[in-house]
């Protein structure tokens, strides 16, 4: 288990940042992995995460999920988190408890968090206390990471939390599923560095780092 910290969030250091674009692959055994299965994504808040759950749903049909339209048919169901207002934090919860009931009705029924609300130590903590029903967690750090995180999940029929609290790198080539035929998010910056009082980016996001302008 993998579990945020707020003062881990808070580091900057002069560490050189690292473009990886060879990081992100599905093993042979997890290409099959969601044969014959639906999930659901649901997203709250930005566009930040909009973009991160169109990857979110390229990875899962790497595996071979197929997306529902409708949460109540799917057999993995994930939300991405908004951590900027506190209306986005009860609307998740209430979610929580939805699916809570949702997961008793179905019992095989895999369910997920992930996003910004992820990387908050205080949410973490509640999740354990309240909602171990969840099946896996992960942060905004490691998306490329969702098919080896799903498989531990299930494999060790617990909980998964897998959030590390780092100044993050830039990972490349990670697979897209576009939601529109007509416009497309592009990621020219992760991160941010300036702490204002009021944001908590700076925390769920890492240090201000920028994509080479040829992978952009």
């Amino acid at each position: 288990m993998l579990k945020p910290c707020l003062k881990d969030a808070q580091k900057r250091t002069r560490k050189r940042v690292l473009f990886k674009s060879d990081i992100y692959k599905v093993s042979d055994e997890l290409k099959t992995f969601g044969q014959n299965k639906k999930y659901y994504v649901k997203t709250y808040g930005c566009q930040m995460n909009e973009h991160d759950s169109e990857n979110i749903k390229a990875i899962l049909e790497d595996m071979s999920f197929t997306e529902a339209s409708d949460m109540l048919d799917a057999d993995l169901i994930l939300l991405n988190t908004c951590a900027i207002r506190e209306n986005a934090h009860n609307k998740v919860f209430g979610m929580l408890g939805r699916l809570k009931h949702a997961k008793e009705e179905k019992p095989n029924l895999i369910v997920g968090l992930c996003g910004c609300m992820a990387q908050e130590e205080v949410v973490i903590d509640e999740i354990l206390k309240k909602f171990r029903f969840l099946d896996f967690v992960f942060g905004t750090h490691n998306i490329y990471d969702l098919p080896n995180i799903l498989k531990k999940s299930l494999d060790n029929k617990k909980i998964e939390i897998d959030v590390p609290s780092i100044e993050g790198d830039v990972i490349e080539n990670i697979p897209v599923k576009r939601d529109s035929k007509y416009k497309a998010w592009v990621n020219i910056q992760f991160g941010c560095d300036k702490f204002c009082t009021y944001c908590i980016v700076p925390y769920t996001r890492g240090k201000q780092r920028s994509r080479k302008h040829e992978d952009i």
